[in-house]
């Protein structure tokens, strides 16, 4: 059996690399167990059964400074890759990455767009702990607050980070801590960040640093905005759904900053269809407000899927250099997201508003992979979080946390599936700007969910007075959260509810839970 990464072009062999690829910033650090946990990483080995035909079973001690690759898809949702179950063959290199890797079926985002999440990610600190939830305000991230890149930066590693999306702009104090910094959006015109922010753009450079770098030990990070809105970039991806004769004009985002129900209009072949309203920013002369029928629907979807598909096809370029180089004997890869995308549940398209609706699975739930070299593939089920993953590499690695990480080693789920988390949490606040042609309004919004129960709790604060609402969705029998039952279970509100509370009374933010 090949244990290497297979692009689309060809096999490659990876005898003992750990790569680590998370569609968001987390990585680059290298692998030496601690004594209290070798002897759960050697339950891992397979010394029987050598991980590449031909070839030694990897030894983990062999190789004391792994190299950490870190890939971060940003809007990439768990559910539309092959490996998560998805139909479409949107991920063929990253489905391979995933047969030789540990894959994490449940693992949760805090929040549903970016800078919140990616500051977590960085500092091992939920949203509410970091402050760091709105651009507007001019946030940036004290240098007093360490994190993952300068416990890798004080024990030897060389960092770089190459990234297409403004919320990993070095202004925020998180990516500035790298070496190196390649930032295409941010010294660009920010009109054109969908052109700027693809992989496209970060790959090329990111695998050059990887050829010249390759003989230290390095921390690498790349990240992109490819399967961000607009998904009409670039031309050809729209091979989901060929025959698509719409009217939309896809170079553009739509969203819904409140929730849509559809409406009758007769479509052009005389049938009544059930028709959304979403809305794009407004320009000189333009009616903001637009009319999707099915079709339209069906097609965003298949654009997305096409970004995704492109997506990959950069991946398993990276997958092949990493072989060529003959850094998989000596490197960790993590595939990740920071969150998901909306596409017509509960009315919602995208995440627009200020926050509000958008805390399903469909956003909260995201992809997450590690690639160890010397350690056998498996598929983890226990509760992950975005505050675990950096934990997590400082475990792998041998590295202490600092005391500031409120995230958990996934370690103990690795190894003999103890549960890390009971409850996984997400909340964040918003406050739009003053220009915002949409809402005005800020909002708070927190969930809690276990394996059965999701909680959802938001607040809304316009200059008539806040209005608190709740969700509760029984996971077992609807898992696609569209029964609300919180008026029929009111124990398990009022229980949802506790848990919540003593969450945000451990870190210091009790406050932020809506009056319901």
């Amino acid at each position: 059996m090949h244990h290497g990464f297979q692009s689309a072009a060809r096999v490659r062999i990876w005898p003992a690399c750990v790569f680590l690829i998370v569609a968001l910033f987390c990585g680059g650090v290298s692998f030496l167990p601690t004594s209290a946990r070798a002897q759960d990483i050697q339950q891992l080995l397979d010394p029987l059964a050598p991980l590449v035909a031909n070839a030694e079973a990897a030894d983990p001690h062999a190789e004391k400074d792994y190299n950490v690759i870190f890939v971060s898809l940003t809007n990439t949702r768990a559910d539309h890759l092959g490996v998560y179950g998805y139909s479409r063959n949107t991920t063929p290199n990253i489905d391979r990455f995933a047969g030789k890797s540990l894959v994490f079926k449940n693992a949760f985002t805090h929040a549903s767009w970016t800078l919140p999440v990616v500051i977590s990610l960085f500092t091992s600190q939920y949203p509410f702990t970091h402050k760091l939830m709105n651009r507007e305000e001019e946030p940036i991230l004290l240098e007093s607050v360490p994190t993952f890149l300068d416990v890798l930066k004080t024990n030897g590693y060389t960092t770089a980070a190459f990234v297409g999306n403004r919320d990993y702009a070095q202004k925020y104090g998180h990516t500035s801590r790298a070496h190196f910094v390649f930032d295409p959006v941010n010294d660009s015109d920010m009109e054109d960040w969908h052109r700027y922010g693809v992989l496209q753009n970060t790959m090329p450079p990111a695998r050059e640093w990887l050829r010249r770098n390759k003989d230290k030990k390095f921390f690498l990070l790349v990240q992109g905005y490819d399967t961000h809105c607009p998904f009409a970039v670039p031309k050809g991806n729209a091979q989901f759904d060929p025959d698509y004769r719409g009217k939309i004009d896809f170079t553009k985002c739509y969203w819904t900053f409140e929730p849509t129900r559809p409406i009758k209009r007769r479509s052009e072949a005389g049938q009544y269809q059930d028709v959304f309203l979403l809305k794009t920013k407004p320009t000189a002369g333009d009616n903001f407000e637009v009319m999707f029928y099915p079709e339209d629907v069906k097609h965003m979807v298949a654009l997305y899927d096409g970004e995704i598909f492109n997506a990959d096809q950069y991946v398993g370029g990276l997958l092949e250099d990493i072989a060529e180089l003959g850094l998989d004997k000596k490197t960790i890869v993590v595939i990740y997201s920071d969150h998901g995308d909306m596409f017509g549940k509960h009315g919602r398209f995208m995440r627009g508003g200020p926050l509000r609706g958008t805390f399903y699975d469909d956003v909260l739930h995201i992809p997450l992979l590690i690639y160890h070299p010397a350690i056998k593939p498996k598929t983890v089920n226990e509760f992950v979080q975005v505050i675990d993953i950096a934990p997590t590499l400082l475990d792998m690695l041998g590295l202490k946390s600092p005391a500031s990480f409120v995230g958990r080693s996934a370690m103990p789920a690795v190894t003999n599936g103890t549960a890390i988390n009971q409850y996984v949490f997400a909340g964040s606040a918003f406050t739009p700007a003053q220009r915002n042609p949409f809402f005005s309004y800020p909002s708070v919004i927190v969930s809690a969910r276990n394996q059965q129960w999701k909680f959802i709790a938001e607040r809304v604060s316009p200059t008539t007075g806040p209005r608190d609402s709740a969700e509760l969705y029984d996971l077992q029998r609807d898992p696609e959260e569209l029964t609300n039952v919180a008026a029929a279970q009111p124990d398990v509100v009022k229980t949802m509810k506790s848990v919540l509370k003593k969450w945000l009374e451990s870190i210091g933010s009790e406050k932020m839970l809506p009056t319901l």
